[in-house]
């Protein structure tokens, strides 16, 4: 179950003037004077060079040492149990939504909508009072937002078949524990659903463990930014779906994912084939 890449491509422009016809100099003169200021630049000319190099590499240390200052969340905290709040839960979408807008496209929310006001109330004060944006104080923001969703999920989905599967060593080598049935589940079944914390490009990028991360594919265009959801079921012991294992011999594959054809589906169902 790997992600897929996604890159973003930038118009680059080039500009090209032609100075064919262009006089420039280059007459006796100018030639006697090159000549005569030539050793003297020369000296000069390694003096400068040396001081661009111990400029580029100090330029260079200090943007090092920010980011590595600069610090994220883990993101991968094992789920607790707790009460979905339905309300909470949408108000913390729509604020991750717009904090994201707000870091890749200088969208900023406007406060007057009431469902913006709700969102961000008492939580990003100073990036709106800020005059300019600081985009690494608002990706640290995104990616804390996404944990405080993370923190009220609603429950995971679960099928009639889930009494049924139960987790123990794989019998693919290498491949740790495995999920079995102890009963029979017809062909285009529903057997399970993958599930986990929700997460957005940007916040799922910071993972340190992505071996259990989806992406969804909603019904949008690949690279559509609307399909741009991901799901990771680490964290998140009561999704079964986690321990399926994927067989080197494809013809011992016995379920597949199929993604829900909607936006806003945050799980994708797996179907038995045999």
């Amino acid at each position: 179950m790997s992600t897929d890449d996604i890159s973003v491509d930038s118009d680059v422009a080039f500009a090209f003037v032609d100075f064919a016809n262009v006089d420039f100099g280059g007459g006796e003169d100018d030639k006697k004077y090159n000549n005569i200021a030539s050793e003297q630049d020369d000296e000069q000319d390694d003096e400068h060079v040396d001081v661009l190099i111990v400029a580029k590499k100090a330029d260079t240390l200090r943007k090092a040492s920010r980011l590595k200052q600069q610090t994220f969340p883990g993101g991968q905290e094992p789920e607790e149990e707790h009460d979905h709040d339905p309300e909470l839960f949408q108000s913390q979408c729509k604020r991750v939504e717009n904090l994201v807008k707000w870091h890749e496209l200088g969208i900023r929310p406007s406060l007057a909508d009431t469902n913006n006001h709700a969102a961000h109330a008492g939580k990003d004060d100073d990036l709106f009072r800020a005059s300019t944006d600081d985009l690494r104080k608002l990706l640290l923001r995104t990616m804390e937002a996404q944990d405080e969703v993370n923190r009220n999920l609603p429950p995971h989905p679960n099928t009639d078949h889930g009494r049924f599967l139960r987790v123990a060593p794989s019998t693919i080598e290498g491949a740790g524990n495995g999920l079995f049935t102890t009963a029979f589940i017809p062909k285009g079944t529903v057997v399970c659903h993958y599930s986990g914390y929700l997460h957005h490009y940007q916040s799922q990028k910071r993972l340190q463990n992505r071996a259990y991360v989806l992406k969804l594919q909603n019904g949008w265009p690949k690279h559509d930014r609307r399909n741009d959801g991901f799901v990771d079921a680490l964290p998140c012991k009561s999704v079964l779906a986690r321990f399926i294992n994927d067989p080197r011999i494809e013809e011992r594959c016995n379920v597949k994912f199929e993604h829900i054809k909607e936006p806003g589906i945050w799980h994708c169902p797996t179907f038995s084939t045999k």
